[in-house]
């Protein structure tokens, strides 16, 4: 744990204490019993870690109990307590960009295993979708967690009532930011904004944003799903439409002039809406290409760039070698995330998924083929996982997933979703389990976040 910047000074007067300045512009002092610094410069890119590392450029102000970092434009980003109420000292709150409180943790019940075996991280996002109820997490309720809503509540307060003379002039713009963007109403319009540039909320997020924790500028292509799956919750029912280039180029300067500072500390985008690969690769690239242009993603100090995207089992058979070849000439590592949700026809059948087992299967195989011929494709697939689906459905998933050649098990993955109308949740992870072992494939549990 990061030890707590204290001095007589901070501690006992209202008076501000300039402290050091280093080479890169960081700078700190006090204000009453709060520690000020900016220009704090974390992880490069979305660095992985045993928890989610803190990463670009950020503000932050400390109290003896609690640490609050900041945009580069001065919006909340992540809360941390610094006492041994807290539950661990990797574990975090951050808000999401659509708003959100997300609570990171590093544990798990005992006989759950550890959380890298079924996320693909060393750190659990405990986020309140339904969707999401593979186990009860209730962190929010914990006194050390809870109260840092209410701590940061008053550390806002007292920074608006103070007075900020005689402070340093960066500090003073620091401050000023965090007085401007955090009141509850500029948060709830700056997500709205974002909504507004991009057509609406972005639903779901492919699982594999979590290699960068989630930190992705969404940049729409298409409106609506090619299906209308009786079983999705997240989707949108509007029916299918590719945007114009215009329309796309029009978005992306909208949304760079929102993003501004905080272009530095992004690397991803994520080309949406539900299947952004059903638009065509032409369309996927332009947007791309756009997008590292405007975003500025060609900054070392970027790390190298993601592209997210879904896919359906229809676009992703229909998509061909030009297709791909375009895709892997493009400056980003690129990740396809497929909706394929069984194996068995019974079960696609009732979900009221258009499509077959056989399909399914040509599908996987053909992931297993794309992930081998191209160094910078990634391409994964979905399933889903419940107490309500027949023995068959599970039966079905495992027998394809163990027919794998065993070179498929050297890039890419399955996501298993527990699916919303799960009873009896305690029996949903064994199930996963049992799949994840006969699995060819490495298998995570598909946790979904929407932005």
């Amino acid at each position: 744990m990061d030890e707590y910047l204290e001095t007589d000074e901070c501690a006992d007067t209202d008076e501000w204490l300039e402290m050091d300045v280093d080479d890169e512009g960081m700078s700190s002092c006090c204000l009453g019993n709060m520690v000020l610094i900016i220009n704090t410069r974390g992880a490069v890119g979305t660095a992985k870690g045993a928890y989610p590392a803190r990463f670009g450029l950020y503000g932050e102000i400390r109290t003896r109990e609690f640490a609050f970092h900041f945009n580069p434009t001065g919006e909340i980003r992540y809360m941390r307590g610094l006492t041994r109420s807290w539950p661990h000292p990797w574990e975090w709150l951050k808000r999401s960009w659509g708003n959100d409180w997300i609570y990171y943790s590093v544990g798990l019940d005992r006989g759950q295993g550890r959380v890298k075996d079924w996320v693909g991280e060393d750190y659990l996002p405990c986020l309140s979708y339904e969707s999401n109820a593979i186990r009860e997490a209730t962190p929010y309720t914990e006194p050390g967690v809870s109260t840092a809503f209410s701590a940061w509540s008053q550390v806002y307060a007292n920074i608006c009532c103070a007075s900020l003379v005689g402070l340093p002039l960066d500090i003073q713009r620091f401050l000023g930011d965090v007085i401007r963007s955090n009141d509850d109403n500029a948060l709830i319009a700056q997500a709205r904004e974002l909504h507004g540039i991009i057509g609406g909320r972005v639903s779901v997020l492919p699982p594999d944003t979590r290699h960068s924790d989630y930190e992705v500028i969404p940049v729409n292509i298409a409106d609506g799903c090619l299906y209308k799956c009786r079983f999705c919750t997240v989707k949108s029912r509007a029916k299918f439409a590719p945007k114009t280039k215009e329309a796309i180029a029009d978005q992306i300067e909208a949304l760079k002039a929102f993003y501004g500072p905080n272009l530095q500390n992004l690397n991803a985008i994520f080309v949406g809406d539900h299947d952004a690969l059903a638009a065509g690769g032409d369309l996927v690239a332009y947007a791309a290409e756009a997008a590292y242009t405007a975003f500025g993603f060609s900054r070392p100090q970027g790390g190298s760039p993601s592209l997210y995207l879904f896919g359906s089992c229809a676009s992703f058979s229909k998509a061909d070698d030009a297709t791909f070849a375009a895709l892997s000439a493009l400056p980003y590592k690129v990740y396809i995330n497929l909706g394929l949700e069984s194996a068995d026809d019974a079960t696609l059948n009732q979900l009221g998924k258009p499509i077959t087992s056989a399909m399914v299967k040509e599908t996987l195989l053909k992931m297993v083929d794309i992930n081998a011929r191209y160094a910078s494709i990634e391409v994964t697939a979905n399933f889903l996982l419940g107490t309500t689906f027949s023995q068959d459905h599970h039966t079905a998933i495992m027998k394809l997933l163990s027919s794998l050649p065993k070179e498929a098990g050297n890039k890419g993955c399955v996501y298993l979703s527990p699916l919303v109308e799960t009873q009896r949740r305690e029996e949903v992870l064994p199930m996963f389990h049992e799949i994840k072992r006969h699995s060819v494939l490495s298998a995570y549990v598909y946790l979904i976040q929407r932005l």
